[in-house]
């Protein structure tokens, strides 16, 4: 096997999905102009039950079909590993075609009574089908991520978003003299388009092994692992999306409280989810793509009895998602008033994008020690571990957005006491079973400082510095944080390990 380290992976992986979020911007930017802020919600609130539905089936598989693919791999069990791979593929397509088939049939029973949006009918039949193709394109990834090949997966990612963006808005503008109901269903046609292509991609790198069959023994215990191993990765990846899903079904109502009307609240969900979250989602690039690479690595220094190891690729991952984490938050935060003007028209989405900002590398913190514990064999720890965070969000949202002060920052802030929450304990129980070695505060001392020196000069850019239009001046203020912040890194030579983590070992 050709075997790539977990930082080269880590890189793959966020190369592709940088380059799929920066593509997916596109649409985030451009939609609400076509669709409007009630558009939007309607478009966003099909997104959270397909999320749950696809936890339920596949979200757990690409990290529990990993994890077992690198143990056979390491016994050298070839074999095994394909048939394995071969038959999870094939399950999880007849699956997902199951789960499309019921998600469409019942759309208008969802949209009425779970939103309360009749009008959202529409966008969850157009978005049904994508759940036949993503489980096949999970299947898939879990397949490669096992041989640390994470080069298809990347690939796969940047085509799904091109095709998506390329359907999205000529159907969006096709029906939208029909409605915005219309509209926003033509602009959610775009993800089972996507889907479709970046799963014919996958299938044909699996092709060009030569080694899919379905002859042979069938591997039940393997499948029967496969599903223990899975589960409460599902759980645990159910969690956040049923978590979304509570937000579009009673943030709205609360948001009501405060004086709005329906419109006026699903407006405001609009900026949440479909405003803020994307620009958040860009700055937890680098800690997915860890938290992935991670699971075979680990898997394999646990099996071989190599705790030292486990914790020295777990050190170095959160070190990772300081460096270029905090810097990023920091960038949101103060740019959040001009950049949701610049991009989306208008600023309704700054408050929520500054609270969001403020917890976006704990959110990545979150996933790596999450997925850490999952390959260390601990599945069901994660799962207890977001209960409560989650408790601590429904809490705080429920409480906060009916505040008129708070509004819809109050959900946003409920998301990030839920990623602190969550990370804290989730770092705590690592400790308490592979043993100490991670120091995650430890390594945020350069991140910080940098952070610091950076937004003094932003502010003394945005402030003192004028050059022609608002746009441009915006435009610059990121290569200029971008560089000030580098700039400190290379003086204390933490950016020296950056680059040595990207190296192969």
């Amino acid at each position: 096997m050709n075997r790539h380290s977990v930082w080269r992976g880590a890189f793959w992986l966020s190369i592709g999905s940088f380059a799929s979020k920066l593509i997916g911007a596109i649409y985030r930017i451009f939609l609400p102009r076509v669709l409007g802020d009630y558009g939007v919600g309607l478009f966003q609130m099909a997104y959270p039950l397909y999320a749950i539905l696809l936890a339920v089936s596949v979200n757990g598989i690409p990290t529990a079909l990993a994890k077992q693919t690198a143990e056979k791999l390491s016994r050298d069990e070839w074999q095994d590993a394909e048939r394995l791979g071969s038959w999870a593929q094939f399950i999880l397509g007849i699956l997902g075609l199951i789960l499309a088939a019921g998600m469409e049939l019942s759309a208008s029973w969802i949209a009425i009574h779970l939103f309360g949006e009749p009008a959202a009918a529409w966008s969850i039949r157009a978005l049904a089908p994508a759940l036949t193709f993503v489980a096949l394109e999970a299947s898939f990834r879990g397949y490669f991520q096992g041989h640390q090949d994470m080069r298809p997966t990347a690939i796969s990612q940047i085509l799904e978003q091109v095709a998506r963006v390329m359907v999205m808005f000529p159907l969006a503008y096709h029906f939208l003299p029909s409605g915005v109901d219309k509209a926003a269903a033509g602009a959610t046609v775009g993800a089972p388009v996507g889907a479709m292509v970046g799963m014919v991609f996958l299938a044909s790198e699996r092709v060009k092994r030569g080694r899919w069959s379905l002859r042979g023994r069938f591997p039940g215990a393997d499948l029967w692992r496969l599903l223990k191993v899975a589960l409460p990765m599902s759980l645990s990846g159910l969690l956040f999306p049923l978590m979304l899903m509570a937000d579009s079904m009673f943030v709205p109502g609360r948001l009501r409280l405060t004086g709005l009307t329906l419109e006026q609240a699903t407006a405001r969900f609009g900026q949440l989810s479909g405003e803020a979250m994307p620009l958040i989602n860009l700055t937890m690039v680098v800690g997915a793509a860890l938290a992935v690479s991670l699971v075979p690595a680990i898997a394999r220094a646990i099996a071989g009895g190599d705790a030292a190891e486990a914790n020295r690729k777990v050190d170095a991952a959160i070190h990772l998602v300081w460096l270029l984490g905090i810097p990023m938050a920091a960038g949101l935060m103060m740019l959040a008033h001009p950049l949701t003007g610049l991009l989306y028209g208008e600023s309704g989405a700054t408050g929520a994008l500054q609270v969001l900002a403020m917890g976006s590398a704990v959110l990545a913190m979150q996933q790596v020690m999450g997925s850490s514990l999952q390959a260390a064999g601990h599945g069901w720890i994660p799962v207890r571990n977001l209960i409560f965070g989650a408790g601590v969000k429904f809490t705080l949202t429920w409480w906060l957005t009916a505040i008129p002060f708070w509004g819809i920052r109050g959900a946003a802030l409920g998301t990030v006491g839920a990623a602190v929450t969550t990370a804290y304990l989730n770092w705590r129980d690592w400790v308490r079973i592979v043993g100490a070695g991670t120091h995650p505060f430890r390594s945020m001392t350069w991140p910080l400082l940098g952070t610091v020196v950076m937004a003094m000069g932003l502010h003394v850019w945005l402030n003192g510095v004028t050059i022609g239009s608002s746009y441009l001046a915006v435009g610059l203020a990121v290569p200029v944080g971008a560089m000030l912040y580098a700039s400190v890194m290379i003086l204390s030579g933490e950016m020296r390990t950056l680059l040595d983590a990207l190296k192969e070992r």
